[in-house]
């Protein structure tokens, strides 16, 4: 790895991570000579510290990192963006992101590697892992933050960091919060055998997983044969666990290592929505932390409102596992960009009151090739300003069509 030199001196601690293949040849950016937009650089201190990764995969997540890395950057915060391996590194160097890391009071430092992700395959858990292995062993970062969170390039905060920061310093320190909008169960991850016997995610993992490991505490050996849950990869983490992750992950003996060698053995699949929110179920110090909320109830008392802390719309095309039939519109997204049959798909101005009543503190997928009118709406100061926006939704009765162009 390779690092380059950076300008850190708003934004504390700010590690910008691009993995990426080396057979493309360096170029100079063709938007060296643009007028730089850099990122504000809030001064304001937080009674929260946040560690942010960001994970961007093609242009346009490239693109849309940038907004996002203007709504969490703030003196300190820690921010880590993985750009994909596959993303060639002369497109990179052509970008604004590129720009924003080498000129501006907010830029970073650059790392150049190798690692790629694959989807369905366990590599897509690789930039997760990577980011908890930095924020626990690097000195500069250990002990630097209060809460880690995981976000897709294409994603927004709802509230400013200030507001978010208040908002988990009085309610929300003690959770660990590993599932998203999606989830069957709300708040609380999915065990396997909850979903009906034919589905598919219950197909994927039809019983328990069966390791054998040394206990994180006692040393122990244990032979266990382990539920496994369904969460998402985007998740919020208290310093200990993502402690607890990257040292089990170094430990070839541990609980955390015998389950992902299992995983790779038997080419378990969507292992990005499992492996963390199985691991943490599985621990008894661990399993408290999670809330207990069902769908459509709030995270704890004084919160009634915050339901899911990400809103994304995800398996619209069949019925959901409890028989809800979808029947909601969808964003028409550009060429080029359609999304998966199952999602997750874009989101528009049309998607905002189902936004509000979710009470997510961040949403995805959006994306300014999209629909950029989003960006203008969010994040807010304070959940009254977001409770007060107007109540924008798809219209059961309606028929959105989308026309084409006119030229004169």
């Amino acid at each position: 790895m390779v690092f380059m030199r950076s300008c850190i001196s708003c934004l504390r601690y700010a590690l910008v991570i691009i993995l990426l293949s080396s057979t493309f040849p360096s170029v100079k950016s063709a938007a060296a000579e643009a007028e730089l937009q850099c990122p504000p650089c809030p001064s304001e201190s937080a009674p929260v510290n946040f560690a942010y990764l960001i994970t961007v995969h093609d242009d346009r997540t490239l693109t849309d990192a940038l907004p996002l890395l203007n709504a969490v950057s703030s003196k300190n915060n820690i921010v880590l963006v993985h750009v994909d391996g596959k993303y060639p590194k002369a497109y990179y160097e052509q970008s604004e992101l590129y720009n924003v890391v080498q000129g501006c009071e907010c830029g970073a430092r650059v790392v150049h590697g190798g690692r790629k992700c694959e989807w369905g395959t366990w590599s897509m858990n690789e930039p997760v892992i990577w980011a908890m292995d930095v924020l626990t062993h690097e000195a500069k970062f250990k002990g630097k933050f209060d809460k880690f969170i995981t976000l897709s390039g294409d994603s927004l905060p709802t509230l400013t960091n200030s507001a978010m920061a208040s908002l988990f310093a009085e309610h929300l320190m003690k959770y660990n919060i590993l599932t998203s909008f999606w989830s069957e169960t709300g708040l609380r991850p999915t065990r396997y055998n909850e979903y009906p016997k034919e589905w598919h995610k219950r197909n994927a993992y039809r019983h328990p997983i069966g390791v054998a490991y040394n206990e994180y505490e006692t040393g122990n050996k244990v032979m266990k044969r382990v539920d496994v849950y369904f969460g998402s990869q985007w998740m919020i983490l208290n310093p200990d666990l993502v402690e607890y992750f990257a040292v089990s992950l170094r430990d070839r003996d541990s609980f955390a290592s015998a389950l992902k060698r299992a995983y790779i053995e038997q080419k378990r699949v969507v292992t990005d929505e499992t492996f963390f929110p199985t691991l943490v179920m599985n621990e008894e110090r661990f399993k408290g932390t999670v809330p207990t909320a069902e769908r459509g109830e709030g995270v704890c008392e004084g919160l009634e409102w915050l339901k899911s802390a990400r809103y994304e719309r995800m398996d619209e095309h069949a019925p959901s596992p409890k028989g809800v039939l979808p029947d909601k519109q969808r964003i028409k997204a550009i060429e080029g960009i359609e999304p998966r049959v199952w999602g997750p798909y874009f989101l528009g101005i049309y998607d905002l009151s189902d936004i509000k009543e979710s009470g997510a503190l961040f949403i995805r997928k959006v994306s300014l090739a999209v629909e950029p009118n989003l960006y203008n709406i969010f994040p807010k100061g304070s959940r009254e300003e977001v409770e007060n926006l107007p109540n924008i939704s798809w219209h059961n009765e309606i028929d959105f069509v989308i026309s084409d162009r006119p030229t004169f």
